[in-house]
């Protein structure tokens, strides 16, 4: 009971990043139907970019977090501004651009920082053992930093002007467009939003352990398989599946070979798109944000 109570709470933790990297996917996909893949080298240049500021700074992860969101949201600005807006009538087109940005940040982040592995201590050290069960501070920091900003984002979606016009937008761009919505300028900050939120995840991948230039491949493509299962375009989706995934993917690692880890996240989407074509939180018509 104790080793599963501790894989169930490794599991949230690795789940959180899975949410935020699937919130930005379906975000930008339920806005523009462009897949981003290039949002798992944007968890990547935030990783670094933190990483650069931690050492500018003597240690400072506060300031290491903000350069993270700043420096990704400015990329996602830039990349929005100069790549995908020439591509929102032509969703495929969007997609191969994302996959040759994936190229281009891989060698940026090679020439600037290091084609090897760089890592950092946690933030907070320590931990506290309840019955056997050792829980991390820097655990619990992320995983309360990641609900924080995904409730948060739940409550704008809902509550605001903006949620509604993002949400107006993803039911119909054109209906939106005749109502007034500035449709390029909600795209343009959907773009950074995803950005954020890929800073944020890699500032908590730089806390807990090692990164690389290639390391964000890895973790888009299970934030795409989140994406997938919560539903394509679905935010509460993208949330609910990126908790289960990670607390799936940690208890087959502890209870199963862990070698066939990317086998069993894999067959977790093939099962759920068998049984729903659709995700989980998406209706016969397809997901709404």
């Amino acid at each position: 009971m104790t080793s599963l109570v501790q894989l169930l709470f490794d599991g949230l933790v690795g789940g959180a990043i899975y949410a935020l990297i699937a919130l930005g996917i379906t975000l930008v996909y339920g806005l523009t139907k462009i897949i981003h893949f290039a949002v798992g080298e944007m968890v990547t240049f935030g990783a670094f970019l933190a990483l650069t500021f931690l050492g500018l700074t003597g240690g400072n992860y506060v300031i290491a977090l903000l350069s993270a969101i700043v420096g990704v949201s400015l990329l996602g600005l830039v990349t929005e501004r100069t790549m995908f807006r020439f591509t929102f009538d032509s969703p495929l087109s969007g997609f191969i651009v994302s996959l040759g940005l994936i190229l281009v940040l891989q060698g940026v982040i090679v020439e600037i920082w290091t084609s090897g592995s760089q890592s950092a201590r946690p933030a907070v050290g320590g931990a506290i053992d309840i019955s056997g069960v050792s829980l991390r501070y820097q655990s619990m920091i992320n995983l309360a930093l990641a609900a924080v900003i995904l409730g948060s984002f739940y409550l704008i979606l809902r509550r605001t002007k903006f949620g509604q016009a993002l949400r107006a937008t993803s039911d119909d761009r054109e209906a939106a467009l005749l109502m007034g919505v500035p449709i390029r300028t909600i795209a343009m900050t959907t773009f950074v939003i995803a950005s954020a939120l890929a800073g944020v995840a890699g500032w908590i991948v730089l806390t807990m352990g090692t990164v690389s230039p290639f390391v964000g491949t890895s973790y888009v493509l299970r934030g795409f398989a989140v994406a997938l299962i919560g539903g394509l375009g679905s935010v509460s989706g993208a949330v609910i599946a990126g908790v289960g995934l990670g607390v799936v993917e940690n208890l087959a690692i502890g209870f199963l070979p862990p070698g066939w880890t990317d086998v069993y996240v894999f067959a977790l989407v093939v099962v759920v798109l068998l049984i729903r074509p659709t995700g989980l939180r998406a209706g016969a018509e397809g997901a709404h944000l």
